[in-house]
């Protein structure tokens, strides 16, 4: 997976109010770290947004309520479209209902209430920040520390003494690690950036998937992976929507 080399910042406010809307942006102005890096633009309705180069934002600020559209079919089809990013409610809507939770917002905010507004926008913009960074995993080789970036990491192998790491290097090439660290310590420190379970075994990075047809995986590299019974269901969950 290669993340966007832009140095800029892109977020989109979906909102049919243009009072709304301007404040959501002086609001989020407030969180950029440097004059000029911030590119926000205001749609009025959801098929502008998708009119618009949908996969280029970072973050997408969304109403629920919109004449003769509904927030959370937009939402469904910005995931589909974005699948790094990342989105948060923002409503006049009474009460959140399960479903406003299917496409898993970061945040269901309200608009009446503006001073948790500014809070939560403001931890938006962080987390927007944290998830353009590169994470690294730092791992023990023999008596070597090395640093993997996690967006290079494949997959992970339960191995004797430790575990497999098959990433991608500079060139794009498949190579493998015997590290010292288990997988499941390293499940809680990645699992934020799509891996999930496929096995009792095997550690998967869900945004290198191409296809799931029953219980095999394809990656978008040609490789192929079995799902087991006992771990379909919560890896469906956590990894469906990586999937082409």
């Amino acid at each position: 997976m290669k993340y966007k080399g832009d140095e800029l910042y892109w977020i989109a406010i979906c909102d049919d109010e243009e009072n709304s809307a301007r404040l959501i942006q002086r609001i989020l102005m407030e969180g950029e770290t440097e004059p000029g890096k911030f590119k926000i633009s205001i749609f009025s309705s959801g098929k502008d947004l998708m009119n618009g180069n949908v996969s280029r934002y970072d973050l997408l600020i969304l109403d629920m309520m919109f004449p003769g559209e509904n927030g959370r079919n937009i939402a469904e089809e910005y995931v589909k479209k974005n699948k790094s990013g990342l989105f948060v409610f923002c409503t006049d809507k009474a009460t959140p209902l399960p479903e406003d939770f299917v496409n898993h917002p970061y945040r269901y905010l309200k608009k009446d209430r503006e001073r948790q507004l500014r809070r939560y926008l403001l931890d938006s913009v962080e987390e927007m920040y944290r998830r353009r960074s590169k994470p690294r995993l730092q791992l023990t080789e023999g008596k070597t520390t090395v640093l993997i970036n996690v967006e290079d990491i494949l997959y992970m192998e339960i191995a004797k003494s430790g575990s497999n790491i098959y990433y991608f290097n500079e060139e794009g090439e498949l190579r493998i690690r015997h590290v010292r660290e288990k997988v499941k310590e390293l499940y809680p420190q990645i699992f934020i950036y799509g891996f999930e379970f496929s096995h009792n075994s095997f550690l998967i990075n869900c945004n290198y998937l191409k296809r799931w047809n029953s219980q095999e995986l394809e990656f978008v590299n040609g490789m192929h992976m079995s799902v087991s019974r006992a771990r379909e269901k919560k890896f469906r969950a956590a990894c469906m929507k990586y999937i082409n």
